[in-house]
This record gives C-alpha cells, structure tokens and sequence, in this order.
C-alpha cells in the first residue's frame, strides 16, 4: 500500500484558491523520506510563484502539492502546471485518431474485442501521459503550445512503445516512417521543415514552425535525432555498464536532449540560439540527468514487470546502481533519490550564479529558469501519471475517487 496516506484513507486536499488543475486519480513515493527537504530555501521564485508574482508564469498554476496532502520528496517549494490540461488532452486525442485514420487506410487493423479492448485502455494511458507531459515539464505554455507539446510527446510515446513491444505493429509510428523518408539526417535545422509523405507528420511540424521557428524545427529535429537513436540503440538490448557515469552517459542520450531543449523553449515562447545556449551546458546537463534519473525512479516498477513478463533485460538506474553497489532494488531507490536532491542542491547553486552574473540575456535566464519549473513539474507528473502507478498496489486514489479544485469529483 502507499505508506503516505492517512489511516482513515482519507485526503486531507486543501487548494485555498480552489486551482483548475489536471486531476489527479494516481498518487505514489517509491522512495519515501524521512525528513522534509523544501525548508533548504532553494529555488525561491517558486514560492514566490505561488501568489502570482512571477512573470513568464501568467499561463500556469503553482501550488505546493502537500497542500492537497500529497507526499513531496523535494527540495523544490512547489510545482508549476500549465493551465490548459483540457487542451493539451484533446489535441492528444484529435491527434491520435488522426495518427490511426492514416494508418488504417494503409493497413486495417484487427477488430477482435480483445483486441480494441486492449487498444482502449492502451489509448488512455497515451493521451494521459501526454497531456501531463506537456502541462507538466513544460508549464509556461499557453494553449496553443501546450496542444502542440502534447502531440509532440504522444509522437515520442508512440515511437516508445513501439521500440519496446511487438504488440500493436509498426504503423502508427510516424517517426520512424519519417526517418524511412530521409536518406541520412540533416545537418540544417531546416530541412527538417519536410515535406513529409505523412500529412498528420506534415501538419504538426507546420504548425510547430508557425508558432516559433527556430524552437519549433528544434523540435522536429530533436524528436527524429532521438527516434534515430533508439533504433540503433534498442531500448531493451541488453547492455553492460561499467560504471554509473558510464551509464549517465549512455541515458543522457537516451533522453531526447536536443528536443527536450527546443520543447522548453517552445513553451516559454521564445529561441535561444546555440551560441547562447553554451554558457547554460552545464545546468542542461544537471536538468537532463535529474530529469532521467526521476523518470527511472518512478518507472521502474512497471518496467521491471514488463521486462519478467517479456523475459528481456531491464535498463533503468534503480537498477544499474543495485549492480553497481550490490544491493536490493528498495536501497536503490532511496540511493537514487538522495542523487536525485544533490542534483537539486547542484542546480540551486548553478542558477543563483548565472542570475548574479549578470553575463546572461532575458532570452538566456529565463531558458534556464524553465528548466527549474519543468524539473518541479517533471516530478509532480512522474507521482500522479497512471502509466506508471496503475502497477503499484495501493496507488489509485481510494474509492476510485479523483481531485480536482479542492473537491472531490
């Protein structure tokens, strides 16, 4: 069971000013702390946040989820999430219908009942997960971008699953159809602008263009330099670490760093050329290995189910660091979490320096201000995502309840 909630099993959730957040129906801590971390004083424009005080943040809510009675392992004061969940959720799902029209008049699908049964509940847990992809690492976003996010994280999903299972066919993966259409990947940016055989494909990264064009083909570029990577690296081959930098490497890459970069930018409308993106590498790379490391965290019990299940290896940093340091998966975790709060401390550090230095352009702070907030909401969406709860016993909300505006609904 989840050792967070109450004896009487019930939330105490308390929103104050009642915030239209996305709802949450999964909560769970695979590595639960002792003490509270948020009274260190890092990262206080997040608090500040929370009373609206922040510009740039006129698109999202921030709260504190221990407000609402959740656990919070952080050192961040409160998370930011964007707005527009509603949008972000239907445009997933506009996209994803669209995705499957295309592919059915290539090829129809099965239509047994098992079959889009499983097809349903897969569905559900896509657009879930890439609507609060979208509203979560990237909370700046209006509604626009937020929708454009969302199907840009459905795409990374869907090309995702299909790398890790043989279960539901090659055709919905626009990636790798795109990756079929070029003969190697470019050096510009801008030949990534297409045109692209699939119209759906076509569509997004014309839009993406319109909104923003430099963070927009960054984007494009980013998802297709990954989904390229993935195909030359399978994610369930099996590999050998000989060390933990050895493996941090090896995820950085796994990561979408180029995309994920254009996406933060994306959100917060605005580019930031390579040029100026230089002098923040290093608080990029501390974003990126927090970023992984909280995703391996919290997914590793589903792909370790997944992994027994299919009799294939499992590469995640729970258990790499269990090798590593001949331990048990549960002294994993609470090692990986206590990496995960001297990254926090690290970027704390990092941030303050670049704000003082005064070296760094509006354009330059507030990229790297981005980071932070997608870091708080990267955390909020790993404990409430049903794609990875709905295998942890005890982690849906009692009697199938959700919140929602400080109520239940």
């Amino acid at each position: 069971m989840v050792s967070w909630l109450p004896e009487n099993d019930q939330l105490p959730f308390n929103m104050g000013s009642h915030l239209d957040i996305k709802p949450v129906e999964y909560i769970f801590d695979p590595a639960p702390l002792d003490t509270g971390y948020t009274s260190k004083g890092y990262f206080t424009f997040l608090e500040d946040a929370k009373s609206g005080k922040i510009r740039g943040l006129e698109e999202s809510h921030c709260f504190d989820p221990r407000d609402m009675g959740l656990p919070w392992p952080t050192t961040f004061p409160a998370t930011v999430q964007s707005k527009h969940w509603r949008s972000a959720e239907e445009a997933a799902k506009e996209f994803l219908g669209a995705i499957r029209s295309v592919s059915a008049s290539k090829e129809p699908q099965s239509t047994t009942s098992d079959y889009r049964k499983r097809l349903l509940k897969r569905d559900s847990l896509l657009i879930d997960a890439a609507a609060s992809t979208a509203v979560n690492f990237f909370p700046a976003a209006n509604a626009v971008r937020a929708r454009l996010l969302a199907q840009a994280a459905l795409l990374v999903f869907l090309h995702d699953d299909d790398a890790d299972s043989e279960g539901y066919g090659l055709e919905s993966n626009i990636l790798k159809e795109a990756l079929e259409e070029l003969q190697s990947l470019p050096d510009d940016p801008k030949n990534f602008q297409g045109p692209w055989k699939n119209p759906v494909f076509q569509d997004w990264v014309d839009q993406c263009v319109q909104e923003n064009f430099g963070a927009g083909l960054q984007i494009v570029q980013g998802t297709l330099l990954w989904a390229n990577h993935t195909l030359d690296n399978p994610p369930k081959k099996r590999v050998q670490f000989v060390s933990w930098k050895n493996y941090i490497d090896y995820r950085l890459n796994d990561f979408l760093p180029v995309g994920i970069s254009g996406m933060l930018q994306f959100s917060c409308g605005i580019y930031v050329p390579e040029s100026e993106r230089a002098p923040l590498e290093a608080m990029y790379r501390l974003y990126m290995m927090h970023c992984s490391l909280t995703n391996d965290l919290y997914s590793y019990e589903k792909e370790r189910m997944e992994a027994k299940e299919e009799d294939l290896p499992i590469v995640n940093g729970v258990e790499v660091l269990g090798d590593i340091l001949y331990i048990s998966s549960d002294t994993a975790k609470r090692d990986l979490r206590q990496l995960i709060l001297e990254l926090e401390r690290q970027l704390h550090h990092v941030y303050i320096a670049h704000t003082r230095s005064g070296e760094l352009n509006d354009r330059q702070l507030r990229y790297a201000r981005a980071m932070i907030e997608g870091l708080a909401g990267s955390l909020f969406f790993s404990s409430t995502l049903a794609r990875y709860a709905s295998v942890i016993p005890g982690s849906h909300l009692p009697n199938e309840r959700s919140y929602q505006n400080g109520t239940t609904i």
